[in-house]
Protein backbone atom coordinates (compact mmCIF):
# COMPACT_ATOMS: atom_id res chain seq x y z
CA UNK A 1 0.00 0.00 0.00
CA UNK A 2 1.07 3.37 -0.93
CA UNK A 3 -0.23 7.12 -0.34
CA UNK A 4 1.55 9.93 -2.02
CA UNK A 5 0.63 13.59 -0.74
CA UNK A 6 1.54 17.16 -0.72
CA UNK A 7 1.52 18.76 3.06
CA UNK A 8 -2.24 18.06 3.83
CA UNK A 9 -1.54 13.98 4.07
CA UNK A 10 1.12 15.05 6.55
CA UNK A 11 -0.90 16.23 8.90
CA UNK A 12 -3.08 12.58 8.70
CA UNK A 13 -0.10 10.42 8.26
CA UNK A 14 0.20 9.12 11.54
CA UNK A 15 -3.78 7.95 11.88
CA UNK A 16 -3.32 6.88 8.81
CA UNK A 17 -0.36 4.35 9.64
CA UNK A 18 -2.35 3.62 12.24
CA UNK A 19 -5.67 2.74 10.42
CA UNK A 20 -2.91 1.15 7.75
CA UNK A 21 0.25 -0.76 9.02
CA UNK A 22 2.88 -0.86 6.62
CA UNK A 23 1.61 1.82 4.47
CA UNK A 24 3.98 3.86 2.71
CA UNK A 25 3.25 7.54 3.14
CA UNK A 26 5.06 9.58 0.27
CA UNK A 27 4.14 13.01 1.42
CA UNK A 28 5.89 16.20 1.31
CA UNK A 29 5.18 20.25 1.81
CA UNK A 30 3.78 21.82 -1.63
CA UNK A 31 4.04 18.83 -3.89
CA UNK A 32 2.30 19.30 -7.11
CA UNK A 33 0.70 17.17 -9.15
CA UNK A 34 3.47 16.27 -11.35
CA UNK A 35 6.18 15.69 -8.85
CA UNK A 36 3.25 13.31 -7.07
CA UNK A 37 4.09 11.52 -10.59
CA UNK A 38 7.27 11.86 -11.11
CA UNK A 39 7.18 9.68 -7.54
CA UNK A 40 4.42 7.15 -8.33
CA UNK A 41 6.84 6.19 -11.70
CA UNK A 42 10.02 5.95 -9.61
CA UNK A 43 8.60 3.65 -7.04
CA UNK A 44 7.09 1.94 -9.59
CA UNK A 45 10.06 1.26 -11.88
CA UNK A 46 11.80 0.11 -8.54
CA UNK A 47 9.19 -2.45 -7.81
CA UNK A 48 7.82 -0.42 -4.37
CA UNK A 49 4.80 0.73 -5.83
CA UNK A 50 1.88 -1.03 -3.75
CA UNK A 51 -0.87 -2.66 -5.32
CA UNK A 52 -3.43 -0.21 -3.86
CA UNK A 53 -2.66 3.32 -4.04
CA UNK A 54 -3.51 6.33 -2.57
CA UNK A 55 -3.40 9.50 -4.20
CA UNK A 56 -3.88 13.44 -2.59
CA UNK A 57 -2.86 15.93 -4.71
CA UNK A 58 -4.18 18.62 -6.40
CA UNK A 59 -3.90 20.87 -3.25
CA UNK A 60 -1.37 23.60 -4.80
CA UNK A 61 -2.49 24.11 -7.69
CA UNK A 62 -4.92 23.39 -10.74
CA UNK A 63 -5.04 19.94 -12.75
CA UNK A 64 -6.15 19.00 -15.79
CA UNK A 65 -7.88 15.75 -17.22
CA UNK A 66 -4.53 15.30 -18.49
CA UNK A 67 -2.94 15.04 -15.74
CA UNK A 68 -5.21 12.58 -14.27
CA UNK A 69 -4.71 10.24 -17.41
CA UNK A 70 -1.14 10.44 -17.17
CA UNK A 71 -1.54 9.86 -13.60
CA UNK A 72 -3.99 6.45 -14.62
CA UNK A 73 -1.37 5.51 -17.20
CA UNK A 74 1.46 5.43 -14.47
CA UNK A 75 -0.89 3.24 -12.25
CA UNK A 76 -1.85 0.97 -14.65
CA UNK A 77 -2.12 -2.49 -13.24
CA UNK A 78 -2.99 -1.17 -9.76
CA UNK A 79 -5.88 -3.12 -8.07
CA UNK A 80 -7.68 -0.43 -6.22
CA UNK A 81 -6.71 3.39 -6.47
CA UNK A 82 -8.20 6.57 -4.08
CA UNK A 83 -8.26 9.96 -5.11
CA UNK A 84 -8.84 11.92 -2.17
CA UNK A 85 -10.23 15.53 -3.13
CA UNK A 86 -9.41 18.67 -1.87
CA UNK A 87 -10.04 21.58 0.17
CA UNK A 88 -8.65 24.72 0.10
CA UNK A 89 -9.78 28.26 -0.44
CA UNK A 90 -8.08 28.74 -3.58
CA UNK A 91 -9.73 29.16 -7.09
CA UNK A 92 -8.51 25.45 -8.47
CA UNK A 93 -10.46 23.52 -5.18
CA UNK A 94 -13.89 23.01 -7.83
CA UNK A 95 -12.12 22.28 -10.83
CA UNK A 96 -9.71 19.97 -9.70
CA UNK A 97 -12.46 17.87 -7.49
CA UNK A 98 -14.38 17.75 -10.92
CA UNK A 99 -11.43 16.43 -12.74
CA UNK A 100 -10.92 13.99 -9.93
CA UNK A 101 -14.89 12.72 -10.15
CA UNK A 102 -14.86 12.18 -13.60
CA UNK A 103 -11.76 10.61 -13.82
CA UNK A 104 -12.83 8.18 -11.12
CA UNK A 105 -15.81 8.22 -13.01
CA UNK A 106 -13.94 6.72 -16.21
CA UNK A 107 -11.96 4.12 -14.94
CA UNK A 108 -12.46 0.81 -13.03
CA UNK A 109 -11.08 0.42 -9.06
CA UNK A 110 -10.84 3.62 -8.54
CA UNK A 111 -12.65 5.50 -6.21
CA UNK A 112 -12.84 9.43 -4.53
CA UNK A 113 -12.76 9.77 -0.43
CA UNK A 114 -14.68 12.95 -0.58
CA UNK A 115 -12.60 15.13 1.77
CA UNK A 116 -14.44 18.44 0.46
CA UNK A 117 -17.51 18.04 1.65
CA UNK A 118 -16.77 16.51 5.25
CA UNK A 119 -14.01 19.54 5.71
CA UNK A 120 -16.80 21.84 4.59
CA UNK A 121 -18.93 20.25 7.35
CA UNK A 122 -16.03 21.07 10.21
CA UNK A 123 -14.61 24.52 9.72
CA UNK A 124 -13.41 23.80 13.44
CA UNK A 125 -11.09 21.62 12.07
CA UNK A 126 -8.61 23.87 10.11
CA UNK A 127 -6.10 26.15 11.14
CA UNK A 128 -6.05 29.78 10.26
CA UNK A 129 -5.12 29.08 6.58
CA UNK A 130 -8.33 27.18 6.31
CA UNK A 131 -6.38 24.13 4.42
CA UNK A 132 -4.33 22.44 7.14
CA UNK A 133 -5.24 20.11 10.19
CA UNK A 134 -4.11 20.20 13.75
CA UNK A 135 -1.41 17.01 13.33
CA UNK A 136 -3.33 14.14 14.80
CA UNK A 137 -6.31 16.31 15.89
CA UNK A 138 -9.94 15.17 15.76
CA UNK A 139 -9.75 16.40 11.75
CA UNK A 140 -7.01 14.30 11.00
CA UNK A 141 -7.79 11.13 12.30
CA UNK A 142 -11.73 11.53 10.46
CA UNK A 143 -9.52 12.21 7.42
CA UNK A 144 -7.46 9.10 8.04
CA UNK A 145 -10.89 7.13 8.77
CA UNK A 146 -12.51 8.49 5.21
CA UNK A 147 -9.72 7.55 3.31
CA UNK A 148 -9.47 4.02 4.82
CA UNK A 149 -13.24 3.18 4.44
CA UNK A 150 -12.99 4.18 1.18
CA UNK A 151 -9.93 2.31 0.07
CA UNK A 152 -11.76 -0.40 1.82
CA UNK A 153 -15.38 -0.22 0.90
CA UNK A 154 -15.11 2.00 -2.39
Amino acid sequence: MTAIGDSVMLDYQTPLETDIPGIDVEAAVSRQWGTGEEIVAQLKSEGQLGAEVIVALGTNGPITDTDFDDMMSTLQGASRIVFVNVHVDRPWQDPNNAILAQGAARYPRVFIADWATLAAANPQWFGADGTHLAIDGIGADDLAGLVTKTLVSG
